[in-house]
């Protein structure tokens, strides 16, 4: 082989390298690019599914406040109720009571 010949060879060998080397970078860009899309993918679908389940919690305490306070609702309501019936046998009492001390009086002038 001629030296000019194995210079050319050198030369294709050296362009064949910086063409590998150049699609290689390309390809290692291109993987990076592909990594972090798939990256923001998956943090949009957990951001989304963490919402879900906040609402579905949020929704969940809410239905357990309105129970419980159903409940106290009832209990207080029978407080209510119990406090009525106690004021309504004490209004009769008075009620009594004021009109014997007024027969009393009207019977005595």
């Amino acid at each position: 082989m001629e030296k000019t010949e194995i210079l050319e060879k050198i030369k294709e060998a050296e362009l064949k390298v910086e063409k590998d080397v150049n699609s290689a970078e390309e390809e290692k860009k291109n993987k990076i690019i592909e990594a972090k899309l798939k990256a923001r993918e998956i943090i949009e679908d957990a951001q989304k599914e963490a919402e879900k389940i906040k609402a579905e919690i949020i929704e969940k305490a809410k239905a357990d406040i309105e129970k419980e306070k159903e409940e106290i609702k009832k209990v207080r309501q029978k407080e209510i109720d119990a406090f009525e019936e106690k004021g309504k046998g004490n209004l009769m009492k008075a009620v009594d009571m004021l009109y014997k001390e007024f027969v009393g009086m009207v019977e005595h002038v």
